[in-house]
């Protein structure tokens, strides 16, 4: 039986520690700090939280009852380019009015991998802790760490986001521009089943809508516009009447780690890196690198190849959108690029994700022979 200890209690945490409690034998411990608040990014979530939910023996009750969920059903751009588009969870764009239909009647959908949701990511990480991790034996213990070199295990998971505490990893920079994001919520009376984002100035906002709050952010470059003018702008252009006292600065580097499986140490989440928030697909990421460890303990070199795939395939995703448009501030590079589709099935955006964005940027598109 595997000895693991985990490092970090916020979604990360939690996720892995309520997943691992539930499908394997392994003996699991939480150490967390109290004096260090989770970040709470990651609210707009892909269909295969649904999955995840599922097997660790939760419904989509216990996410309405104790996260403020609602189901999101697809993701809208705005002023991207010269016309809004839709991504839709779905396959073909033969589907796309019984996604809408499903959308309208919030309905749930009698398809896989055609809703996800919205979610209060702190109180996902709460609920995992309480109904599913703590109930099947994992050991909590609260304790501001200065070092780990006190921590016996066969594997220490670093779930402690974007802290020093572990040893230097080699990181990789990605050619994504943003690393600066302003949030705050808004309480105005409005549900909507979809994800938000609006083209601005140096950057995009975001709008997830949530049972008791709307998520607002402003996702920018620090390089092209100041954190004191990104705030002005985006308390101008979100529509939603924001909480000032309860506005925050995240800072980060587009980067990934190239190994975050090395010796007995495994990154996961935002300690493995993080590329930026477009396309919702921060708590996929966790998801994946926890199913993965499942299969492959002990296996590193196996677990990084098939991370390096998957990031590098979100990083060239994200960076197709930030291409052909039509705004003239030096942050956005009008130019055009051209749309690859591959002909071999991707693990996360998939051919139909790529003829939407070709689509809504009016990019040259070609299927790779």
């Amino acid at each position: 039986m595997a000895n693991i200890t985990i490092v970090g209690g916020g979604t990360a945490g939690w996720m892995t520690a309520a997943y691992l409690s539930k499908k394997t034998t392994w003996k699991i411990t939480v150490i967390q700090s109290e004096d260090i608040p989770p970040i709470g990014v990651g609210e707009s979530t892909l269909p295969s939280v649904y999955d995840f939910i599922t097997e660790i023996g939760l419904t989509e009750q216990d996410l309405f009852d104790h996260c403020d969920a609602v189901r999101k059903y697809t993701i809208c751009h705005r002023d991207w380019h010269n016309k809004q588009w839709w991504h839709h969870f779905c396959f073909d764009e033969s589907e796309h009015k019984e996604q809408i239909e499903w959308m309208r009647n919030y309905a749930k959908p009698n398809k896989k991998w055609r809703h996800a949701y919205h979610i209060d990511a702190n109180k996902f990480g709460i609920m995992l802790r309480d109904k599913v991790a703590l109930p099947n034996g994992v050991e909590l213990i609260n304790k501001t760490l200065t070092s780990i070199d006190d921590i016996e295990a066969d594997l220490i998971i670093n779930c402690a986001g974007f802290s020093n505490l572990f040893p230097a990893k080699t990181m990789v920079k990605t050619n994504l521009k943003n690393n600066c994001a302003i949030v705050a919520p808004s309480y105005d009376k409005m549900l909507k089943y979809y994800t938000e984002t609006t083209a601005l100035s140096n950057g995009w906002m975001w709008n997830i809508y949530l049972q008791n709050r709307i998520g607002n952010g402003y996702v920018f470059s620090k390089e092209h516009q100041s954190i004191e003018s990104a705030k002005a702008e985006f308390i101008e252009k979100c529509p939603h009447q924001l909480e000032l006292a309860q506005l925050r600065v995240i800072e980060w580097e587009s980067q990934y780690c190239e190994n975050p499986y090395e010796g007995n140490i495994l990154n996961i989440g935002l300690s493995a890196g993080f590329i930026e928030p477009l396309e919702a697909q921060a708590i996929w990421l966790i998801q994946y690198q926890i199913e993965m460890l499942v299969k492959l303990l002990g296996k590193s070199k196996v677990y990084n190849k098939q991370w390096l795939n998957v990031v590098k395939h979100i990083e060239e995703f994200l960076d197709l959108h930030y291409t052909a448009t039509s705004k003239d501030t030096s942050y956005w590079k009008n130019q055009v690029k051209e749309v690859v589709i591959k002909k071999k099935p991707f693990t996360i955006f998939d051919q139909y994700s790529y003829r939407c964005l070709a689509s809504g940027y009016a990019l040259p598109c070609t299927v790779q022979h």
